[in-house]
């Protein structure tokens, strides 16, 4: 359990909040992702009908045959990253049950707002099975593998509705090095959410220390893992929290900006100490969020704000500073 004190400092100004963001985070170059977690919009459907299928359903297009309107209905996407550049390969877990496998077996794809590609699968045993064939159609007979060339950093898979009846259960984008990149029993990669905001100092490594949170913003699920990153080694601080965006320069004698506002809370896990690489982490328990009266519960729908306040030096002497801020909507 974390224990806490509360931090109570004045802010001088007050700003909005950005909207959070999700990112699914690639774990060694191969990112997995469950269809269902789109929500399904539009004329996509969760279903459980089907068995085999991997997580919690799949979804299915009871939309139109729109063999020439991509991106018109049923349009996602999934946010991911990558560490490493290279030629990634897409493959849906995909199923179709006409009996000809050249029908209901296809949807579009695009990658980082570039060109709509049907996407499909018709190799002999498809109709009436799972599979992860996933085949670009350039057409002309130029059918090749589904692939992508990324750079390492934050990449949006798009997709839309295309033949009535094709069910997706989920994809993986790997590099072709990936050990049994396939095997349906895959973790779902973790994700990146929240939004980074607010005006930080460089601290006394010259980069500028952030904040960075994983694990799930679904507040039944009470798994919310906060950690800064670009710090000095082995030095004290302390994760803190708002539900209220502030802005004060320099309080206490800081170098750095704080950047909540209001009833601002201190988890207090004795010391977080840095590491060698200059970061620290920890899991905090959304049924007790520190107050300055005690412990809240955060709820869906609530928006809370993060910082790491640490110890730092200065050609002067020693003094604390602080991360950007990060903002977690709550789910």
């Amino acid at each position: 359990m974390l224990r806490f004190t509360t931090l109570s400092l004045l802010a001088a100004a007050a700003f909005s909040a950005p909207a959070a963001a999700q990112v699914y985070l690639a774990q060694s170059d191969l990112v997995v992702i469950e269809m269902e977690a789109s929500g399904a919009p539009e004329a996509w459907g969760i279903s459980t009908a089907t068995p085999g299928y991997t997580g919690e359903s799949y979804i299915r297009w009871n939309g139109p045959n729109l063999f020439n309107q991509p991106g018109q209905q049923g349009v996602f996407a999934f946010d991911f990253e990558v560490a490493n550049g290279g030629t990634y390969r897409l493959n849906v877990r995909n199923r179709h049950e006409n009996p000809d496998p050249t029908e209901e077996n296809d949807v579009w794809i695009r990658m980082d707002g570039g060109t709509w590609v049907k996407t499909f699968s018709n190799q002999a045993g498809s109709v009436g099975a799972w599979t992860w064939e996933s085949r670009f159609d350039y057409g002309h007979g130029n059918q090749p593998q589904a692939s992508y060339n990324l750079s390492p950093g934050v990449h949006r898979v798009e997709f839309s509705g295309r033949s009535f009846g094709f069910k997706m259960d989920r994809v993986h984008i790997y590099l072709p090095s990936v050990s049994n990149a396939l095997d349906p029993n895959q973790p779902v990669s973790p994700q990146r959410f929240g939004q980074e905001y607010g005006q930080a100092v460089a601290n006394s490594t010259g980069a500028i220390g952030r904040m960075q949170v994983t694990g799930s913003p679904v507040v039944t699920e009470n798994n919310v893992i906060l950690t800064a990153l670009d710090l000095p080694t082995d030095v004290p601080g302390f994760f803190i929290a708002s539900r209220t965006i502030g802005f004060t320069p320099n309080p206490a004698g800081s170098q750095g900006n704080l950047l909540l506002d209001g009833s601002i809370g201190r988890f207090d896990r004795l010391l977080n100490m840095t590491n060698p690489m200059g970061s620290a982490a920890v899991r905090i328990d959304l049924t007790e969020m520190p107050m300055p009266q005690g412990t809240s519960v955060a709820f869906p729908g609530e928006t809370w704000h993060f910082q790491f306040w640490h110890r730092d030096t200065t050609s002067a002497g020693a003094t604390s500073n602080f991360t950007s801020g990060i903002s977690v909507v709550l789910q």
